[in-house]
């Protein structure tokens, strides 16, 4: 449970999934022939990866690389390749259509020893909820072990004879599944001494014969799983500069962490505008470290670690990749909002300062060369903060690493009912300008964390759906009914503030109008009119001038940062969740709840989040810092 001092590079990770048939369906004289195939295809991963690990090893760690297999370990193919892999030191994960007890009787009793053997030496096993209570139902359980050997795998070997389908979960599916997804697919004959291919739905549609498999064909697919993303990338067109994605995860990876909390001057006009007085402002933030102890402790992680591996992924990947990608999110957000406050409050600011010495003159207080010193300064130090923000990308960094965090925490949930991995469109970054190197080290870290372990019994799936309820649906309901009610203030506060800079505006040049009318009226007001006048010109000048820029600042605030567009997509949110979390209530008082039905709940839930975040995205996206103009 160590601490890095930057964000976690991942550990190059390849994970290759088997589908084959059942002993009954393997012609015995093939079984020799076909665990040489077998053999031959992750010797042959097992380089490809490591040259892989070569080639790009600057941007993974350093020391280590992983190699899972994934196996549903039926007799036959499954068991056949499990030992294989197992002995060639790749690490077993093991989706199992019934709970263990419940699948053992799919052997016999020698077959049995063997699957208990393997099932011992796996990194990870997930007994799904599959049912015996039909044939139909077994069928179905089948499939779901298959489609969840799909998702867990980047490269699938299917061990098929190269019939149709006879029935539903069987290899034929599996692999059109596989294909359909846009896995890679390897083909082993089943029933007869042909060398393993590359299949593709084009090539078996058309009866195209592929090349037979090669050291170089793996590798080419082993890259295009594993390569950083391209320093050619370009992001963030609308940030007015080029931003090459590799370099970009580069910089991410070679971030510190940040105690001072640059937010301090946001924090305080944000609450003083929306009304929140008497408040406090800290003038620290947690780091990292002290983020992820904290996170170790949570209910959302104890609860839901239902076993010693679980709790290291938790613990030991999942947690602090958040932890640092939540961090540096909140520290360049802070930056990026405080600077545009800055920015534009600021700017009236020195537009006060330049005519100020029309009232202060009169007064003898200060000098113009003072306060237009002091303007120079305000404008200089305007220029500096928007030259660091836009040479350190804080706009972009913000939104990139919000971005990574978001993905990550629903992750959590993901990888815990094993939803879809890093192929669902949920972690592409719908919509706005997304950052290929976030999806890119995303896919990684879901690579790299491998499989949940643990049973998926009707008390597993009822704490899970509580936990998740209590825990991580609820706060976030309560987070953006908060959210959108305090950015609901601020909008109209910034909103009349500025109606109120220019209403001022118009009071104070009919004021002085006024007193242009009454100069040339009856000689004793007129006197007084003439005096007024003449004395108050400075000071309506100095008004006339700050007010519209004060107003104008207002605006500038309001439009760059789009409070109340933000506040209606936050009650959205939270509309949506509310649906959601009378759905998980149900689902708990369900007296079979269902796995299927739970991916389905948090899937739900997590897109509703995400979409939050990616609508949040295009809304910024094209928001850079800019001087006030």
């Amino acid at each position: 449970m160590t601490i890095a001092l930057s964000p976690p590079k991942p550990i190059m990770t390849l994970r290759v999934g088997i589908t084959g048939h059942r002993q009954s369906r393997l012609p015995a004289d093939q079984m020799d022939r076909i665990g040489g195939q077998i053999q031959s295809i992750l010797d042959m991963a097992a380089k490809g990866l490591a040259k892989a690990h070569e080639r790009y090893t600057g941007d993974y760690t350093t020391d280590e690389r992983q190699l899972f297999f994934v196996s549903a370990l039926a007799d036959g193919a499954d068991t056949l390749a499990a030992q294989r892999a197992i002995g060639a030191g790749w690490r077993l994960l093991a989706p199992l259509p019934f709970s263990k007890a419940s699948y053992a009787r799919d052997f016999s009793a020698e077959d049995r020893d063997q699957f208990e053997a393997l099932l011992n030496q796996a990194d990870a096993v997930a007994e799904l909820d599959g049912l015996r209570i039909s044939p139909a139902a077994e069928e179905r359980a089948y499939l779901q072990a298959g489609l969840m050997t799909v998702d867990q795998s980047d490269i699938v070997i299917a061990v098929w004879d190269g019939e149709e389908a006879r029935g539903i979960g069987g290899t034929a599916m599996i692999k059109d599944e596989a294909l359909s997804l846009g896995k890679p697919v390897i083909w082993v004959n089943a029933a007869a001494d042909t060398p393993p291919v590359f299949i593709s739905a084009e090539n078996t549609a058309a009866a195209v014969s592929p090349e037979p498999l090669s050291p170089e064909s793996i590798f080419a697919v082993i890259d295009a799983v594993v390569a950083p993303p391209a320093s050619s990338e370009i992001e963030h067109a609308f940030s007015g500069e080029k931003t090459h994605a590799l370099a970009a995860y580069r910089i991410f990876a070679a971030e510190t962490a940040h105690r001072f909390n640059y937010g301090s001057f946001f924090q305080f006009w944000e609450k003083l505008f929306a009304g929140k007085w008497p408040f406090s402002v800290r003038l620290t933030c947690p780091t990292p470290a002290e983020e992820i102890v904290d996170a170790r402790q949570s209910t959302l992680a104890q609860i839901l670690q239902s076993s010693s591996h679980d709790q290291r992924i938790f613990n030991d990947l999942i947690i602090p990749r958040f932890a640092w990608a939540d961090h540096l999110a909140v520290h360049y957000g802070n930056l990026y909002r405080s600077s545009y406050f800055f920015n534009y409050l600021f700017a009236a600011v020195a537009v006060f300062l330049a005519l100020f010495d029309l009232v202060a003159g009169g007064f003898d207080f200060g000098s113009k060369t003072l306060w237009i010193g002091s303007e120079v300064a305000i404008i200089v130090l305007i220029l500096l903060v928007t030259t660091a923000g836009k040479r350190g990308r804080w706009h972009e960094k913000w939104i990139d690493y919000r971005q990574l965090a978001e993905e990550l925490r629903q992750y959590r949930l993901y990888y815990l009912t094993l939803g879809r991995d890093a192929g669902s469109e949920l972690s592409k970054g719908e919509g706005g300008e997304a950052a290929g190197w976030v999806d890119w080290y995303f896919a990684a870290t879901c690579r790299e964390a491998g499989m949940t372990s643990g049973a998926f019994d009707d008390a597993s799936i009822r704490r899970i759906a509580d936990t998740v309820l209590k825990e991580e649906i609820t706060p976030q309901i309560a987070y953006h009914d908060k959210k959108a009610g305090t950015l609901r203030i601020l909008e109209h506060r910034l909103h009349h503030l500025g109606e109120y800079a220019f209403g001022a505006t118009l009071l104070v040049c009919l004021f002085y109008l006024g007193l242009v009318v009454l100069a040339g009226k009856e000689p004793g007001l007129a006197t007084w009119a003439y005096d007024t006048k003449n004395g108050a010109k400075g000071a309506v000048t100095m008004m006339t001038g700050f007010l519209p820029a004060l107003g104008a600042a207002f605006f500038g605030v309001r439009v760059q940062g789009e409070f109340g567009s933000t506040a209606e997509r936050s009650h959205a949110t939270a509309a949506q969740l509310k649906t959601l979390a009378e759905k998980f209530d149900a689902l708990s008082a369900a007296p079979s709840p269902r796995l299927e039905v739970l991916r389905l709940r948090v899937e739900e839930a997590a897109r509703a989040m995400l979409m939050e975040n990616m609508d949040w995205r295009m809304l910024y996206i094209s928001k850079p810092l800019n001087l006030p103009g």
